[in-house]
């Protein structure tokens, strides 16, 4: 996570930086600078002792074609992606982090008998009717229904009528 934030920062960074040397110091900057740049205003490309590289320097110049080549191009957009990824390796972790202090904050605060209700209630897939808990933990039927109102109160527990029964479903 840490290696995809230096790269994407440093490939981003180095791009920007480009940017600004193209734009800022060569071929702009001068005019928001309010300085004179003495640049020949009729260039002849039909002259046979020009090179393909000076012909090229005209229609493109340094800064600007630095800015638009393949390397420069794929460095940036390899940067986006490096950011991106490290900012989803990061939720992840972080909602990792997240289940598990909520995992140990549940242990700390509930009693045994409502932890083996939740775990009874968790094997099932997280929703299951209040006589097979009682069948199931082997708890009388007024228990698992004081310990269902508590998980209630907590806000852990939902429940529905099913029939002459209720279900307990476990709160996202």
């Amino acid at each position: 996570m840490i290696l995809c934030f230096l790269f994407g920062g440093f490939a981003i960074g180095s791009y920007l930086l480009q940017v600004y040397s193209a734009v800022w110091q060569n071929d702009i900057g001068h005019i928001i600078r309010g300085e004179s740049r003495n640049l020949p205003l009729n260039v002849s490309l039909n002259e046979s002792n020009t090179t393909l590289f000076e012909r090229s320097r005209v229609i493109f110049p340094d800064s600007y074609s630095a800015l638009v080549s393949p390397i420069s191009i794929v460095l940036f957009f390899t940067g986006i992606v490096s950011l991106l990824a490290g900012f989803s390796i990061w939720s992840l972790v972080r909602e990792k982090e997240i289940k598990s202090t909520k995992k140990a904050m549940l242990d700390i605060f509930l009693l045994p008998e409502e932890k083996r209700v939740l775990e009874e209630i968790e094997k099932q897939g997280g929703s299951i009717r209040q006589n097979e808990i009682v069948r199931n933990t082997g708890f009388s039927r007024v228990k698992v229904h004081r310990v269902i109102k508590n998980l209630e109160k907590k806000n852990l527990v939902m429940k529905q009528q099913y029939g002459m029964t209720n279900k307990i479903a476990l709160k996202k």
